[in-house]
């Protein structure tokens, strides 16, 4: 556990020296493959697994949203959970989804959901005292990563494996979004600061990194794999439009799609495979600098 923490996070604790160093950003590009998951509509934030199913949200209809996996032939399926719309995050190696919903239409409070690939759901209501319930992330385990709020309206991270929940929390942050976990059991996520600057995270075995984008004012992280390559957005200071990044090998790189950079990353898998947002949905493969 201690050796995957350090091959993972090593990079991320000496990016203080390489943003010093050298304050720029590369770009990479990919072998593409664009979808739409319905005419007109644009997924939301998902994942991407070895076998290149990718997982998300689509907006069926102002304001429902349904989950769906695609799979790498090209087959898409939509889904409620319990009957209702649902948020759908990553997706592992046997086709588990997770997610979160609103038990009922009048409901101001989510709980999440385990979605097995032959549709079963399990709901997750969160540690003891929950007001609201989000699973984010799933390994290839079963471990789950998500955030809950507490009875006083503090958000917290929680994992969950084999009916337990373990919680975790850092005092000097708000709003604690845990997006990822891999093999290792590294978490990658972000964080408000007192200034309202959001910054990615890494964490593992009670030890904190912050992973910033070099001249980002706001730093995203939604996916990372086993070997500790991380993906998300970024935001380039004086700018309002969003940009998909790729951590890999001590190097953050701007993903360029359809010759411009994409608007987010949401997911790599362990072959370097990544699912983001451009102008459309898009799979990318052989990424490599330019």
């Amino acid at each position: 556990m201690q050796r995957s923490f350090c091959i993972a996070l090593v990079p991320a604790a000496m990016l203080a020296v390489v943003i010093a160093a050298n304050a720029q950003v590369g770009k990479v590009t990919c072998t593409y493959t664009s979808f739409k998951v319905l005419q007109g509509s644009q997924p939301g934030v998902g994942g991407i697994n070895d076998s290149d199913s990718v997982s998300g949200s689509v907006q069926t209809g102002a304001p429902m949203m349904e989950g769906f996996v695609r799979k790498a032939s090209g087959t898409v399926t939509t889904f409620l959970v319990n009957g209702q719309p649902n948020l759908a995050n990553k997706i592992n190696n046997y086709g588990t989804i997770v997610g979160s919903y609103f038990p009922s239409s009048s409901s101001g409070n989510q709980l999440g959901y385990k979605r097995y690939s032959n549709g079963d759901v399990v709901t997750l209501n969160g540690p003891s005292g929950a007001r609201s319930t989000i699973a984010y992330g799933i390994n290839n385990a079963g471990k789950i990563v998500g955030a809950y709020v507490t009875s006083t309206s503090v958000q917290k991270g929680f994992t969950y494996l084999n009916g337990a929940y373990t919680t975790f929390y850092h005092s000097g942050w708000s709003f604690l979004e845990p997006h990822a976990i891999n093999k290792q059991g590294v978490i990658v996520g972000d964080y408000l600061d007192s200034s309202s600057r959001t910054h990615g995270f890494a964490y593992s075995n009670g030890q904190w990194v912050t992973v910033n984008v070099p001249g980002a004012s706001d730093t995203v992280i939604l996916g990372i794999n086993d070997w500790g390559s991380m993906v998300g957005w970024y935001l380039p200071k004086g700018s309002s439009t969003s940009r998909g990044f790729l951590y890999k090998n001590g190097t953050f790189s701007t993903v360029e799609y359809a010759g411009k950079p994409s608007f987010s990353v949401d997911g790599i898998n362990n072959l370097g495979h990544i699912y983001g947002d451009g102008s459309s949905s898009f799979i990318g493969k052989a990424c490599h600098s330019y």
